[in-house]
């Protein structure tokens, strides 16, 4: 399996899949391994078949969850190995969406103002105040800042693509103050035990898991939740989506669109038509 792993790690790196698809997309093939003891490549269809149903019927994985396996599967196998697509004929689940819990300002507020640690603190600052990614927030440098033109250098996000969004007042102050405070020389946010590397995104959920539950916030939701607030909070403020598409970093409006889910209220002075009638 070793060399499957090499090889597939390569090809990954060739079609440009970012680092936390290739990742799971390498735990999928290697937990596929282990359920068999057997190397992947010496699986029948009908092996593979059994194990996709283990996950739905045992395992209980969730749509999203499933389809994962899925794509992982599809790519070592019909590029890695370069077996045709027709040959193995795996099948998605459809996936239900699900509204999220939208936090109002107020509990934004309280989250943060939970948070004691003025690392972590300034960090879901940034993320609310710029609506980073948290991964794009983890790996933010000194000199992705610039405090003349008021700015952050997004480099390397999703899609491999660079982008600028505002440093409003606020955030640049909080910015300035932990820097004062701590003297960060490479990394915004770095690792405890080493300065060159960032913060682990395991170690901000569990902080941000705590300052919720000190806050008091029930809503269901982790770090994201505070990118999905700035993107509802400007839209119901009246932003203009492309705007935010591009803030956002968003490849299609589509993605951005999907925001306009969580304001039902954005309707509200609309006159329906039957108002116009004389009843």
């Amino acid at each position: 399996m070793s060399s499957l792993r090499e090889k597939m790690k390569e090809e990954m790196v060739l079609v440009g899949l970012a680092q936390s698809t290739q990742d799971r997309y390498l735990y999928v093939v290697t937990h596929l391994q282990k359920y068999y003891d057997k190397s992947p490549d010496k699986l029948s269809e009908e092996e593979i078949r059994g194990y996709l149903l283990y996950l739905l019927n045992d395992k209980k994985f969730s749509p999203n969850s499933y389809n994962v396996h899925i794509y992982a599967l599809r790519f070592f196998y019909c590029v890695t190995l370069r077996q045709p697509l027709r040959k193995l004929d795996l099948p998605r689940t459809k996936v239900t969406y699900k509204l999220p819990d939208i936090l109002n300002s107020d509990e934004v507020q309280e989250i943060i103002k939970a948070t004691d640690n003025i690392k972590y603190r300034t960090l879901l600052i940034t993320i609310y105040g710029t609506g980073l990614r948290m991964s794009e927030a983890l790996n933010l440098r000194m000199k992705d800042i610039d405090s003349h033109r008021m700015t952050l250098h997004i480099r390397n996000a999703k899609g491999g693509k660079d982008r600028y969004v505002i440093l409003s007042p606020v955030v640049h102050q909080a910015l300035q103050r932990y820097w004062k405070a701590c003297r960060f020389v490479d990394y915004v946010f770095p690792s405890k035990n080493n300065q060159h590397k960032p913060l682990t995104s395991n170690s901000v959920s569990r902080v941000f898991k705590s300052s919720k539950a000190r806050a008091g916030v029930t809503k269901k939701g982790g770090v994201h939740s505070f990118r999905t607030a700035f993107a509802t909070h400007l839209l119901e403020s009246g932003a203009d989506i492309f705007a935010i598409k591009e803030l956002l970093g968003h490849a299609s409006i589509q993605s951005t669109a999907r925001y306009l889910e969580f304001v039902p209220h954005r309707h509200k002075n609309l006159t329906v038509p039957i108002e116009r009638l004389k009843l």
